[in-house]
C-alpha cells in the first residue's frame, strides 16, 4: 500500500477510534436520545422519523406551549425536581395519547392516520389540548407525523421544566418558559424496543473495539511469555511446549470458545478470556523462532558469559529485538479479535443485553432483514471499515 493511501487509512482509523471513545458522550447531544431511552410507541422506526427524546437538549421557545399548560391562567408552573404538580395531568395524558400513537404506527408505520375518534376517546378529559393536536386534520383522521409533531408538549419531563426555573422559586414564569421540546430525528432509525440506532451503534463500536484491542493484548503477553519460554528452554521442553500449541491449533476454534464460555458462563470478561486463550497460539510461534534463533547470536552469547541470566536475557535482549514482528502480528490480533467478538455476540455467547456490540447489533437486526436493513447495514458497514482500516494502516 502507498503512502498515501496509508495516511488516509490512519487517519480515517484515528476518527473511528475518537467516535469509539467519545461516542456514548457526544451521541446523545447530536442525536437527543440516550442509549437506554427507549420509545415503544414506535419501534423500527427508519431513519428520519421524528421523535421527543426523553432527556430534551432544546427547546422551541414557542409560547403557546406555556398557556395550553397552565389553563388557569396563573402564569406560573409549579414545578421542582422531586414533585411538578403542573406536569401530572400531562403525563397522565401523554400516557393514554401514546397507547393510541402505538396502534396507528402498528398499523401503518410512519406514514399511518391516526383516527379522530380515537384522539376524541382518549383526550376527552383534556379538550383544549384535543383541539390543539386535531387543529389542520378537520377530517375523519390526522396524519401519525402531525400528531407526534403537536403533542410535543405532553412531553415535557419534570425535570427539563425544573430546570427552567431560573430564580429558583419552585416555579416556571411565562418569561423563564423556553418552549415544548424539539423532536430529533432517529439518524439510523429505532430498534424493536424504540431505541435510538445511532447513538447504541456508537456505544457498540465502543464495546468491539475496547474488547479487541484488550483481547489482542493479552494475546500477545500470552503468546510472548510462551513462546520465549519455550524458545529458551529448547530441548524436550521447548519441543512438549509447542506441542501444546499443535494439538490446540487441530481443535476447532468454536469448539474451544464455546467450552470456555459455556465453563464460565456469558459475560463481556469471559468473553475477552476467551477470546485471548485462542488467539495467542499464533503469536506463541512467532515468538520461539525468533527468540530460538536471535539466543544463538553473538552477542546474546556474550551476555550470556558476562552472568546474564535466561529470564533476564528474554526481557532486556532477545524479546527488545524482536520487536517488531511482536507489534506486527499484536496489531494484526486486534482486527482478528473484533470479528471473534462480533461473531460469537451474533451467536449470543458474547455481549449480553442490554450491552450493545457489534455482533449483538447485527444479531439484532438479523431476524427482520429484509424489512428493516438498515438495522443490520449500519453496524456491519462499520464492523468492515473497522477491520478494514486496521489491516490497511498496518500493511
Amino acid at each position: 500500500m502507498n503512502r498515501s493511501g496509508r495516511i488516509v487509512a490512519l487517519v480515517l482509523l484515528a476518527a473511528l477510534a475518537l467516535m469509539a471513545v467519545a461516542g456514548p458522550w457526544f451521541a446523545p447531544a447530536i442525536a437527543g436520545f440516550s442509549p437506554e431511552e427507549q420509545h415503544t410507541a414506535f419501534p423500527y422506526s427508519a431513519p428520519g422519523f421524528a421523535d421527543v427524546p426523553e432527556a430534551h437538549p432544546s427547546f422551541d421557545g414557542r409560547p403557546d406551549a406555556f398557556a395550553l399548560l397552565d389553563p388557569a391562567g396563573s402564569g406560573r408552573l409549579a414545578c421542582s425536581a422531586r414533585n411538578c404538580p403542573a406536569l401530572e395531568p400531562v403525563a397522565a395524558a401523554a400516557r393514554v395519547l401514546s397507547r393510541v400513537l402505538a396502534d396507528a404506527w402498528q398499523g401503518g408505520g410512519a406514514d399511518a392516520m391516526v383516527a379522530t375518534t380515537a384522539l376524541q376517546a382518549a383526550l376527552a378529559p383534556w379538550p383544549a389540548w384535543l383541539a390543539v393536536l386535531r387543529n389542520g386534520c378537520p377530517g375523519a383522521a390526522c396524519a401519525l407525523r402531525e400528531v407526534v409533531d403537536a403533542s410535543r408538549f405532553l412531553r415535557l419531563t419534570p425535570a427539563s421544566l425544573a430546570s427552567m426555573d431560573v430564580d429558583g422559586d419552585g416555579a416556571v414564569t411565562q418569561a423563564e418558559f423556553q418552549g415544548a421540546p424539539m423532536a430529533r430525528p432517529h439518524l439510523l432509525g429505532s430498534d424493536g424496543l424504540g431505541r435510538d440506532a445511532f447513538v447504541r451503534l456508537l456505544a457498540g463500536l465502543r464495546l468491539s473495539l475496547m474488547i479487541g484491542a484488550l483481547a489482542a493484548l493479552a494475546a500477545a503477553a500470552i503468546g510472548v511469555a510462551w513462546g520465549a519460554t519455550a524458545g529458551l528452554a529448547g530441548g524436550w521442553i521447548g519441543a512438549a511446549m509447542m506441542r501444546v500449541v499443535d494439538v490446540l491449533y487441530g481443535l476447532p476454534y468454536v469448539f474451544l470458545v464455546i467450552l470456555l464460555i459455556s465453563l464460565v458462563g456469558p459475560s463481556t470478561f469471559n468473553l475477552l478470556i476467551a477470546i485471548a486463550c485462542v488467539q495467542w497460539l499464533g503469536m506463541a510461534r512467532t515468538v520461539r523462532g525468533l527468540v530460538a534463533t536471535l539466543r544463538t547470536a553473538p552477542w546474546a552469547e556474550m551476555a550470556r558469559i558476562q552472568g546474564c541470566g535466561p529470564v533476564r536475557l528474554a526481557i532486556t535482549h532477545l524479546i527488545p529485538n524482536a520487536r517488531r514482528p511482536i507489534l506486527a502480528w499484536t496489531t494484526l490480533l486486534v482486527p482478528a479479535s473484533i470479528k471473534d467478538e462480533a461473531f460469537l455476540s451474533f451467536l449470543g455467547l458474547g455481549i449480553q443485553a442490554p450491552a450493545a456490540s457489534l455482533g449483538t447489533l447485527i444479531a439484532d437486526g438479523a431476524p427482520r432483514i429484509a424489512e428493516y436493513p438498515w438495522l443490520v447495514a449500519a453496524p456491519a458497514a462499520v464492523l468492515f471499515l473497522l477491520v478494514l482500516l486496521i489491516h490497511e494502516a498496518q500493511a
